[in-house]
């Protein structure tokens, strides 16, 4: 008996084998030829194409896989590549960082200061020197060494050489201030012939110098006081009135009508104690809670004259 088997499964090959026939108990001693039936041209065409597409798609996507593999890893390359100095792509806007300039110093300075210095030590004549040697120096301390040099003659009697310093100098700002501190040196000596200079050059800066909101009304006060010293009365008034009427803001504002109210306090032709006392009121009204110079408060001493006046002795 044959019997034939037939198996197919996805268009696989499909094979045809034939058994060995059995009769009887035993085995026939001849064997049946094996056959083997390869598929149709047609059939083996499909398998191939099929397995071509496969392969194809295998291959795409195994390249796909390489390129995104090869992108991500040069991807990764870009974010952790450390950019050299060299590399980086500077902006034209940018201007390169400027060299700061030296400052020049000031040819005068070191020897104003060591100026200062000496006067702390109360060492006038190397003071003198030192400010001689900064004011032949062109600088920004030339004009305050000359200013204190004037200053400093004055003091010692040397009146003339603090007035040939002040004939100079050519800033006239500095040149005020210096005709200034020379008055005032000459009226602090408080002997009475540097008291007659003093008010020359106080009298001068008031004459032949312009207006200055300060100094004008400092030397207008400064010779009032001199003259009060020496009794004179009317021309003391003068000054203190002038300052009244044309220096309202000036530190000797109100210490004019204290000076006013001793002024017709005084024993003269021209005494008038109720003036005195109105000015005295006055002072003490408007003065009132404002900060003073030390040297310019007569608070105390207006108050005991008031007293004095309301009950006289």
């Amino acid at each position: 008996m044959k019997v034939f088997g037939l198996f197919q499964r996805n268009q696989g090959l499909l094979f045809i084998v034939g058994f060995l026939s059995l009769s009887g108990i035993g085995f026939s001693n001849q064997a049946e030829p094996l056959e083997l039936y390869l598929p149709f041209p047609e059939d083996l065409r499909s398998i191939e194409d099929n397995q071509t597409s496969v392969i194809k798609n295998l291959d795409s996507q195994n390249q796909l896989n390489s390129n995104t593999k090869e992108n991500s890893s040069k991807e990764q390359d870009l974010n952790t590549k450390t950019v050299s100095p060299s590399e980086i792509v500077k902006d034209p806007k940018t201007k390169p960082p400027t060299k700061k300039k030296k400052e020049k110093l000031d040819p005068s300075l070191g020897s104003f200061q060591k100026g200062k210095s000496y006067l702390t030590r109360n060492q006038k004549s190397k003071a003198e020197t030192e400010f001689s040697e900064s004011a032949n120096k062109e600088g920004g301390k030339s004009n305050q060494a000359k200013i204190e040099n004037t200053n400093l003659f004055s003091l010692d009697g040397k009146d003339q050489e603090s007035i040939g310093i002040v004939e100079k100098m050519e800033d006239p700002d500095a040149k005020i201030k210096a005709q200034f501190e020379m008055a005032r040196s000459l009226d602090r000596m408080g002997k009475p012939d540097s008291e007659e200079k003093a008010y020359k050059e106080y009298l001068k800066l008031i004459n032949d110098f312009p207006k200055h909101a300060t100094l004008t009304p400092k030397s207008h006060y400064a010779i009032a006081v001199l003259l009060l010293r020496k009794k004179e009365f009317k021309p003391a008034a003068y000054h203190l009135v002038t300052i009244l009427k044309e220096y309202k803001d000036a530190d000797e504002f109100l210490p004019s009508h204290y000076q006013l109210g001793r002024l017709y306090e005084s024993p003269w032709l021209e005494r008038d104690l109720e003036r005195s006392k109105k000015y005295y009121e006055i002072y003490l009204r408007e003065s009132e809670g404002k900060i003073t110079n030390p040297g310019l408060d007569f608070r105390r001493e207006t108050k005991e004259r008031l007293k004095m006046m309301d009950y006289p002795i």
